[in-house]
């Protein structure tokens, strides 16, 4: 089972295994992406509130959905709902203080998307690539709520 985060002011979010996603979307034959999609954005909108970022707390992970599936009609929504996903994960990681040279490289994630999402193993890469930096940027943001939460710790953190 993945482990529970809160962040603070309601918001949750989950340390996903990425085999137990890949083996999801496997049985549902890739429906479970667009489950997992949706739930990675409502966490980074989540990220955003209990930060007070305004960027990633208007964020709406119901029309990031709608991106990729109904908008993939039309071609380029897809692409920058994925690219724009990739850039609210550096976003929320440089929120828990991740160095920059730690957080995600959105080209290269909307890279293994597409074209790499044309083949197989691309697509995996993808998804171990961003559910990696997904848990980084929810550990973190548990680490600084609990460094706030415990006053006595602060000057350790800072």
């Amino acid at each position: 089972m993945a482990e529970v985060i809160e962040f603070g002011r309601g918001g949750m979010g989950r340390v996903r295994s990425f085999w137990v996603g890949f083996g999801l979307a496997v049985i549902t034959l890739g429906l479970y992406y667009y489950f997992w999609y949706y739930l990675l954005n409502d966490e980074l909108k989540d990220i955003g509130s209990a930060k007070d970022d305004p960027n990633l707390a208007r964020s709406r992970p119901a029309q990031s959905v709608v991106a990729v599936t109904i908008g993939a009609l039309i071609f380029i929504p897809p692409l920058l709902s994925v690219y724009n996903f990739g850039q609210r994960i550096k976003r929320a990681e440089r929120l828990g203080g991740i160095p920059m040279d730690q957080t995600i490289n959105p080209t290269l994630a909307f890279l293994l998307y597409f074209p790499g999402g044309i083949l197989i193993v691309p697509t995996l890469i993808h998804y171990w690539y961003v559910t990696k930096h997904q848990n980084a940027a929810v550990l973190a943001a548990d680490a600084l709520r609990l460094v706030a939460d415990q006053p006595e710790f602060a000057n350790v953190a800072a």
